[in-house]
């Protein structure tokens, strides 16, 4: 499947949002406890790994779409 550079812009606009919003609930989320439960470090470290491997993938798109 072949993207055109709009879509490939638009998919790495997307990866680079869902790592904000795994940093915000998984990461900060463990140095922040709440009342309702607190993040355990398997979830931190999962979330960071996560966190940064979409936003790698974001740049690599974004990359590939300015080529």
């Amino acid at each position: 499947m072949n993207f055109n550079k709009e879509q490939v812009d638009i998919l790495s606009k997307y990866f680079a949002d869902i790592s904000k919003i795994i940093v915000a609930s998984a990461v900060i989320g463990f140095f922040i406890p709440t009342e309702t439960g607190f993040v355990t470090f398997s979830v931190f470290a999962m979330g960071l790994v996560s966190a940064i491997a979409c936003l790698v993938f974001s740049l690599q798109l974004n990359k590939s779409a300015l080529a």
